[in-house]
């Protein structure tokens, strides 16, 4: 409510969020977590139970703080997945031999709608609603697909990229251990009476990305990576094409340990899993600064989660 009533879905492109507030960083601190949450409910759904009224309630939660909360396009989709676990979680059970044409008329309708709002609050959020509706704002829209494009999809466009640079001999490994230790540094100073905290710091992996991935650059704007570019980010490539699959593969174990043993994901599941956990994709090596979401996060994925009984925490 706090997020709604003073920002606007803006909020990246024009605010810090070391001023926002307490409210405004605690909320983007768990959002990762919520989304955590979510993935274990959808899979106490898929292992063939209802949720709970505490945990309808809970998820009711998590949609309401979601729609007021939307920062990004990819944030967008989560009000379709929220909404349909609330409303139809039969959805993701459903196989190929069960869908009808009542189902395909749904995705017909639904899947232009959220294409459509997840391009109008990517694209609004750089330029302004207010222009966005003019004559001149869909000119820019018309012309915006040589910079939409690569933004859509920023870790494959990294990956080529990097690649490229690879195969040339061009690494990064010295760049990336100072970016992991200054920001560690930097975090830990702000927690431990260090003194040397530096508020404008902006030498993180995202941002070493940006700069070598993009040809123009604002001031304090940062890219994910994505999985496959973070093969070659890490200092200990080659090594690196081991442990990334490896890094991939305990995630889905993770997931999988709270998934009965007969349990098949329709293409549904296949695409929603990722989404809800897609912090953990985006930028792996966000994990070494420790003090992060991103860690808290895999250490819930990977081990807290594994001491939560899905069962009998969503009956209720």
């Amino acid at each position: 409510m706090n997020f709604s009533l003073n920002f606007t879905s803006s909020f990246r492109h024009v605010n810090r969020l070391s001023n926002a507030g307490p409210l405004v960083s605690l909320l983007f601190f768990i959002k990762p977590l919520m989304f955590f949450i979510v993935a274990l409910m959808l899979i106490h759904i898929i292992n063939g139970n209802q949720l709970g009224r505490k945990s309808k309630f809970t998820l009711l939660l998590i949609f309401a703080a979601s729609v007021l909360s939307v920062n990004s396009s990819l944030h967008v989709l989560a009000i379709p997945i929220l909404l349909c676990m609330l409303l139809k979680p039969n959805f993701y059970l459903l196989s190929f031999r069960n869908i009808n044409w009542r189902y395909i008329l749904i995705a017909i309708i639904l899947i232009p709608v959220v294409v459509v709002s997840v391009l109008f609050i990517g694209i609004g959020n750089k330029v302004g609603y207010d222009y966005l509706m003019t004559d001149e704002g869909l000119a820019f829209v018309k012309s915006y697909g040589d910079i939409l494009f690569p933004r859509m999809s920023t870790g494959l466009f990294s990956a080529v990229i990097i690649l490229q640079k690879s195969l040339n001999g061009v690494f990064y490994s010295s760049e990336i251990i100072d970016a992991i230790t200054s920001t560690l540094y930097n975090r830990f100073s702000l927690i431990l009476p260090l003194d040397n905290f530096d508020s404008s710091l902006i030498n993180t992996v995202n941002r070493l990305n940006y700069m070598v991935v993009f040809t123009n650059h604002a001031e304090r704007a940062g890219a994910s990576p994505g999985i496959i570019s973070s093969v070659f980010y890490t200092p200990l490539f080659p090594f690196s094409l081991i442990i990334i699959p490896v890094y991939i593969f305990l995630l889905y174990r993770s997931l999988a340990y709270h998934m009965n043993p007969n349990v098949k994901l329709n293409v549904l599941c296949c695409v929603v899993f990722p989404y809800l956990l897609l912090n953990l994709f985006e930028s792996p090596l966000n994990i070494l600064y420790v003090l992060d979401p991103i860690f808290m996060l895999f250490f819930s994925v990977c081990v807290l989660g594994k001491f939560i009984d899905v069962g009998k925490v969503f009956s209720k």
